[in-house]
């Protein structure tokens, strides 16, 4: 097959192994194709190139992990049956030698496919912008030759050789689709080449979209008035719902993501007048006003200059360590990291600093941008495809040493990595639900054991497994007691729920903490509250039947909320939307009423106890928006809102000065979560929102409303007692046989047949019999299959397997045979899919 090139060229073949970026996991291996000499030069480890796979040679992108000259070739391979490398991309394009290491360790340690791994390590618009080229080729060009081309072939011929080079999408436009043919035709002959490039965004464009008429207008065309244009669809009318409260342009892809709505929705409203389109480049990695950056020095307290210390002494080393640095929440840990930084980038070498949601990123941002100018990079899924990719160049390039980001920047092609920074580290979103179902935390411990840098994990409430390691001597441990300068920590008030209705009030909000809200307000104070719960109430329920109203695609009750003062049902796990209904859909009784309370509902509370007060609500509702993170916290930090209410976006990270008191409603709720972690989670929930009372010169106040006052959680986390609940916790995590002491995998099954969803359960069970006999020195304790906590999501049901055991390298390798077989065994549309999570999240 490749006899003729390897006549052309000079030298021993050349031979490539390749993974296939878009084969599932049970045919995920190295494939070998022959190196034509030409391309020999450009065909190394981490270089992407197109390949003719399968049986009918369909071109498939694919990245080079090994070269050799064939005597790392597969046994029974014939060799003049490999088959050529179609193409290579010779532009900035490629994947490090540690970028390498990163996608094999990722599919090692979650059972990814090697595609995934290189999906996240590289941006996704760099992969989708890759383009074919095509090339003459200086040969000769005999009659002979020339004459068993078709008359197709010599005018494609002719017009790659009138240009140059030329991209095949052009060639097709020129000469139809058959051209393919003879594209693939004159490369096996040798009269073109084929390479691939990378097209470069010049510039990121970004696409609003915006009201075209008044705001009157479009509200008349929701009411559907007669006289102004029909708005039938509930997608554009969702549309029409998001612009008008935004009052703004909308970025497209987040009006997209807020509503549902599609391109033919957005095209029908245009073409009714009713909205417009806006584009504008833009580059907000290096705004203008960002200049080079001023260092100014910190006046360290005793405690943040001893920390310092201890990470220089750590730094200096030139070893992989890890460092958990624990501090009350207002210590002042923020100064230490970026001291720390400061000596990281004056030794020459690059930082990543991570941070737990995009809320935070803004604030966090704009710290760095003063202290560090154009030499920081922002990563996270908030960005366009454009602006992401130009953060991996610019990183990559060395011309910003300093990342910060959400998880996926974990990923950031640093050269010369000192220094990875894990604020918050405790929290779940650190974790990946989606392939790969990777770790932050894991991906950094790796990546410095590699680099020899140092991983520096910060929280004012550690995860129970680092805590652990620090107590082991496995991360040097520092601790920060004390409140930075006059701070200190507020006082906190309990107070017992149960007794409120005894004294006539059914409001979520409490009588003390009424008074205390009415105080600070008249002090021209701020305050935060928190709930965890989005909506107007958690769900209605039939007083005939006891039933509550169901999402008709999920297991679970729809939330009811308020949308421009009519109610509707909303569900939070699918989406999907639907009208109050007038009568109970199982028993068609009238008897419908609101049971619970969510985030809507206390703002109307609040609305009616404080009608002056200026009252800013921060949930997913209110967040759709690119923006809406920085403007909501924006207006609160320059006093345009009193009151902030939220969910767990108002909980961590954030430094009001003026806030002197912190309301916590329904603080309990999430103890009595289905979960291992549902105690660790309160804790750390609850120790960081009180925390943001108290942080200048002025006292602060938290008032936690509960049910269960008695719970020595809740009496820990308001003490900020770390210590003793860590002993507490640690202890009974201990006798249970959970985390740290054990490794969690969670296996689990969706399939939209639920008949053929409970057929793959036994064939699951007898695979993970089978394996495990053959794999008898990995014990392992099995509870299921069972369903999982919400059985239907979006008409898919959902079974679960939990296993307990220890993680190592035969494990996984156990786990990847029970993927691998049961992948195999899989065929049609409505098969069942298995998904293997490593210490998941959440059970």
């Amino acid at each position: 097959m490749h006899q003729e090139t390897t006549l052309r060229g000079a030298g021993v073949p050349m031979y490539a192994g390749v993974h296939i970026l878009g084969n599932p996991f049970c045919i995920d291996g190295a494939y070998h194709y022959f190196i034509p000499p030409f391309m020999a030069a450009s065909v190394v480890r981490g270089a992407f190139v197109t390949v003719p796979f399968g049986k009918g040679n369909r071109k498939q992108l694919a990245v080079v992990v090994s070269v050799s000259d064939g005597t790392g070739l597969p046994p029974d391979l014939p060799v003049d049956r490999i088959k050529p490398i179609d193409g290579v991309c010779r532009e900035k394009l490629f994947l490090t030698e540690r970028q390498l290491e990163l996608c094999f360790c990722l599919r090692d340690t979650t059972l990814c496919t090697v595609g995934d791994a290189v999906r996240t390590v590289v941006p996704a618009s760099a992969l989708a912008t890759l383009v074919e080229y095509y090339h003459p080729l200086h040969t000769e060009e005999g009659g002979n030759r020339r004459a068993s081309l078709t008359a197709q072939d010599l005018l494609v011929l002719e017009y790659v050789c009138a240009r140059g080079s030329v991209s095949g999408q052009t060639v097709k436009t020129r000469f139809g689709a058959k051209a393919a043919t003879s594209l693939d035709r004159l490369c096996d002959k040798g009269f073109i080449g084929r390479e691939l490039t990378v097209r470069q965004p010049e510039m990121p464009v970004v696409r609003y979209r915006a009201l075209d008429c008044p705001i009157e207008t479009a509200e008349a065309c929701l009411r559907g008035e007669k006289g102004y244009p029909r708005v039938s669809s509930d997608l554009q009318k969702r549309v029409l719902e998001c612009l008008i409260s935004a009052a703004d342009r909308v970025e497209e892809g987040e009006l997209r993501r807020a509503t549902g709505a599609g391109a033919a929705q957005l095209k029908s409203l245009a073409d009714k007048g009713l909205i417009r389109t806006l584009e504008e480049e833009t580059n907000p990695m290096a705004p203008p006003s960002v200049g080079e950056g001023v260092r100014t020095p910190f006046a360290l307290s005793d405690e943040q200059g001893a920390a310092v210390a201890t990470l220089e002494a750590l730094l200096s080393t030139g070893e992989p360590k890890a460092a958990l640095l624990h501090g009350v929440t207002g210590s002042g840990k923020t100064c230490v990291i970026l001291e720390t930084i400061d000596r990281v980038l004056d030794a020459g070498r690059g930082v990543i600093v991570l941070l737990p949601e995009i809320g935070l990123t803004p604030q966090m941002l704009r710290i760095f941008h003063v202290r560090y100018g154009r030499r920081v990079a922002v990563i996270h899924s908030g960005l366009s495809a454009g602006e992401r990719l130009d953060s991996h160049l610019r990183i990559l390039s060395g011309e910003a040493p300093i990342v910060v980001g959400t998880r996926s920047a974990v990923f950031a092609p640093v050269p010369n990595l000192g220094l990875i920074v894990m604020d918050e580290e405790q929290e779940h979103t650190y974790k990946s639900d989606q392939d790969p179902k990777y770790h932050a935390r894991d991906i950094a411990r790796f990546r410095c054991a590699h680099e020899n840098a140092l991983l520096l994990l910060a929280s004012a409430t550690p995860s129970l497994e680092s805590y652990q390691k620090a107590v082991e001597g496995k991360y040097t441990l520092i601790k920060m007691k004390n409140r930075y300068g006059a701070a200190r920590l507020p006082d906190v008030h309990v107070v017992d729920m149960r007794t409120e209705p005894g004294q006539g009030n059914l409001s979520p909000l409490g009588t003390v903490l009424t008074r205390e809200l009415a105080r600070v307000q008249g002090e021209g104070n701020q305050s935060v509250l928190f709930l965890n719960r989005r909506g107007y109430s958690h769900q209605m329920v039939c007083r005939s039947c006891g039933k509550a109203v169901t999402c008709p695609r999920c297991s679970v009750a729809m939330n009811y909320h308020v949308r421009r003062g009519s109610g509707e049902m909303v569900c939070h796990w699918c989406g999907s939307r639907r009208g109050v209904p007038e009568a109970c859909p199982e028993c068609g009784s009238p008897a419908l009423i609101r049971m619970g309370y969510g985030t809507q509902r206390v703002e109307e509370e609040l609305k009616t106890a404080f009608p002056e007060a200026r009252i800013l609500r921060m949930d997913a509702d209110t967040t759709t928006t690119k923006s809406s993170y920085n403007d909501l916290l924006g207006s609160f930090r320059r006093h345009e809102g009193d009151i902030l209410l939220g969910t767990q976006m108002v909980t961590k990270g954030h430094d009001f000065p003026d806030v002197t008191l912190v309301g916590v409603l329904m603080a309990d709720m999430s103890l009595y979560l289905d979960d291992y972690r549902a105690g660790e989670r309160t804790f750390s929930m609850l120790t960081q929102v009180i925390g943001r009372a108290g942080r200048g010169d002025k006292a602060g106040l938290a008032v936690i409303q509960t049910m269960n006052p008695d719970s020595e959680i809740l009496r820990q986390a308001c003490a900020q007692d770390y210590e003793s609940f860590f002993k507490n916790e640690i202890r009974l995590r201990r006798l249970l046989q959970f985390p740290p002491f054990c490794d969690v995998v969670l296996l689990t099954l969706t399939c939209p047949d639920e008949k053929e969803l409970q057929k793959a359960c036994l064939r699951l069970s007898e695979e993970l019999r089978r394996q495990n006999e053959a794999y008898a020195d990995v014990p392992v304790v099995a509870f299921g299959p069972f369903e999982a906590p919400v059985y239907r999501v979006d008409n898919v049901y959902r079974m679960r397997m939990v296993i307990k055991c220890r993680l190592t390298r035969r494990a996984r390798a156990m786990f990847a045979a029970i993927l691998t077989a049961f992948t195999t065994d899989s065929r049609g549309s409505q098969r069942p899919v298995l998904s293997i999570d490593f210490n998941p999240s959440s059970i």
